[in-house]
């Protein structure tokens, strides 16, 4: 795992101005575009290493998806988390994968097929569990058909809170965005206040060394430290 800083005070401008002007965008849908566009550029980091009982297996799936995590709460007034499979985030349009994110945050819970799965997992008998659970990490097709390549969690918070670095340890690799903050930052020889964003990432060592997931971090900069959406 490691936690990165960016300046999105230019992103987060043009979010603002974007949604003045009528389009329907969000921070998240701009992150899923952005960690998208990043697995294209280092293919590494979409893959996988799957655990078969006599060998490990690393699969590169030839696709891009992102699990996204998104919470909601339940009837109870419960928190309830689940994964949004959002598919070729690097070909789509930011207003498009914010209009699906949009769709599960406000859509009936009962109508989602995410939570209509928990309900049927939570009649599982154990050994079928068990089951389930070998698939998730032996198989690639399985594993692909519902956790995607790579994981986002949509949980950002303002101005407080810190990180972890488990959430999404499941998958080659994962973000977890974690606060912006106004922090005071010299430009130009003067102290000004910017918008930082921290980034936790978590990648599969086995997968990935320091310096590749370091270089991978250096080339998402210019995809958050900018005005195009």
């Amino acid at each position: 795992t490691g936690t990165f800083e960016y300046d999105v005070t230019e992103l987060t401008a043009a979010l603002k101005a974007g949604q003045a002007q009528g389009r329907s965008i969000g921070l998240v849908a701009l992150l899923v575009k952005a960690t998208g566009l990043l697995m294209e550029q280092h293919p590494r980091m979409n893959r996988h290493v799957f655990h078969r009982w006599w060998k490990k297996l690393e699969v590169d799936f030839g696709k891009i998806s992102c699990t996204l995590v998104v919470l909601r709460e339940g009837p109870g007034g419960e928190d309830i988390l689940f994964p949004v499979l959002l598919e070729e985030p690097h070909t789509r349009s930011v207003d498009s994968i914010h209009a699906e994110i949009k769709h599960y945050k406000t859509a009936e819970l009962s109508s989602l097929p995410q939570i209509q799965a928990f309900e049927r997992i939570k009649k599982m008998p154990p050994l079928l569990m068990r089951w389930f659970s070998y698939k998730a990490r032996s198989d690639p097709n399985f594993y692909l058909r519902y956790f995607g390549t790579y994981g986002l969690s949509s949980m950002i918070t303002r101005d407080w809170g810190g990180i972890g670095g488990t959430a999404l340890a499941n998958t080659g690799s994962g973000f977890q965005p974690g606060v912006i903050r106004d922090e005071p930052k010299v430009v130009d020889g003067e102290i000004v206040i910017r918008k930082m964003l921290r980034l936790n990432v978590i990648a599969d060592h086995y997968l990935l060394d320091g310096m590749d997931v370091l270089r991978a971090m250096q080339d998402l900069r210019p995809l958050l430290e900018t005005t195009q959406l």
